[in-house]
């Protein structure tokens, strides 16, 4: 048992005996006290990880079940508290990030209803009440739209309105510990629950959230920290309605980068991934079930001949990209497609030429690249690794330091998400 896990037990007990204490003393005080330690002003957990949420649940829900008023005091935070488990939660109710249970049985669904205070909101009542009657692969309603904490690396990417209910959550909260993320597309997880970057486990100061954009196309989350001589700024991009999604993250240093960098990202029990034949894509897939995923590794050349730029591979339970830097920045994406009928389309992606005042940007300064799925569906995805300039690739001029737009049949780039 790691530390965080006996910390979280620690403070799950004290939970219990202050709902023990309210039950058979009617002493109010010791949860007042614990709701306001342990919930910030959002009613977001600051110390428990996204799977023990679940348990404080179900211990309210019990204590509910002995005494069926709760105090005023307590309305807000709990609802709050409901709606922060709703927006982390799988179709099923299940916890994301947590691949140990995922069945029924482990949804907050019920335990919801029971632990609502009685003067909730209506959004509140609307929001669990959807959550209660919907099927299996229904979007959860209203409380469950994409949604980023203020001052804490927690977010999720939601395909907001969307059947499917695709999400990215995001977990970094801590400094010590490894990124958690869990991209659910189609109905199933494909990737995580770690996200992590080699040098990171030096990292010291606590990640901090650089940017939060969600607009009806995309939704984005970027933060940075710092593992000794790294400075790391992840981004996670989610494209709505188009299941695609994106992870990269920018290392940095103050002199040239010499080793090669390297990215982990772990897969879900059940999934599997196999490599192309004639390419660097791994297909993920899940015995007896339909659908798959891509994971394209764009920072490297599409054709899978030897080269010394890099690798992309499977270790055990994870993919690893393996990039050798060219300067003192470096960007390391990987691009997912989930989409069904695309995903059939033969796939190809090129890394293209940045110019800046007619001359050619280094790659530690910028990085373009093209990805098409078959002739009709091409995308093209810009980072400015330095200080954003006025740049030029395939044509088009922008400012932007991130891009991600439509490559149209008239050669012209149409944006989707544009980050100044």
């Amino acid at each position: 048992m790691n530390e965080d896990e006996t910390v979280g037990q620690k403070i799950v007990g004290r939970l219990t005996q202050s709902l023990t204490e309210w039950v058979c003393q009617g002493n109010e005080q010791p949860l007042t006290r614990w709701l306001d330690r342990e919930l910030d002003s959002e009613g977001v957990p600051i110390r428990l990880a996204i799977p023990e949420w679940h348990e404080c649940l179900r211990v309210l829900a019990s204590a509910r079940k002995e005494r069926r008023d709760w105090p005023v005091a307590w309305e807000q935070p709990i609802t709050r508290l409901i709606q922060t488990i709703l927006r982390f939660s799988r179709p099923d109710g299940s916890a994301c990030t947590d691949f140990a249970t995922s069945s029924r049985a482990s949804a907050p669904t019920q335990k919801s209803c029971e632990s609502k205070p009685e003067h909730s909101s209506k959004r509140v009542d609307r929001s669990v009440g959807g959550w209660l009657s919907q099927r299996k692969g229904e979007h959860p309603p209203g409380a469950l739209a994409a949604w980023a904490s203020t001052d804490r690396v927690l977010a999720v990417l939601r395909a907001d309105g969307l059947a499917t209910a695709d999400f990215l959550a995001i977990d970094h909260r801590h400094a010590r510990s490894d990124c958690r993320i869990e991209l659910f597309g189609a109905g199933r997880s494909w990737l995580g629950p770690s996200w992590t970057i080699d040098g990171e486990a030096g990292t010291t100061p606590r990640p901090r959230p650089q940017a939060w954009i969600s607009t009806s196309a995309a939704a984005l989350a970027e933060w940075s920290s710092r593992a000794g001589a790294l400075r790391l700024t992840r981004s996670t991009v989610l494209l709505r309605a188009r299941r695609l999604a994106l992870l990269a993250v920018l290392v940095e240093k103050s002199s040239k980068l010499s080793q090669s960098l390297e990215v982990r990202v772990s897969l879900p029990p059940a999934v599997t991934a196999a490599p192309d034949k004639n390419s660097r894509v791994f297909l993920l897939t899940e015995p007896k079930e339909r659908g798959s995923a891509l994971v394209l590794p764009i920072g490297l050349p599409c054709a899978a001949y030897a080269t010394d730029r890099g690798k992309f591979q499977t270790e055990g339970d994870a993919l690893v990209l393996n990039q050798t830097p060219m300067g003192r920045r470096s960007w390391l994406p990987l691009l997912v497609s989930w989409d069904s009928l695309r995903n059939r389309k033969d796939v190809n992606w090129r890394i293209l030429t940045v110019s800046e005042r007619s001359q050619i940007v280094s790659p530690d300064r910028a990085f373009a690249a093209r990805v098409s799925w078959g002739r009709h569906e091409t995308y093209v995805i810009y980072r400015s690794l330095g200080p954003p300039a006025t740049r030029a690739f395939l044509g088009y001029q922008t400012r932007a330091r991130f891009l991600v737009g439509l490559f149209t049949t008239d050669a012209t780039v149409e944006p989707i998400l544009e980050v100044n």
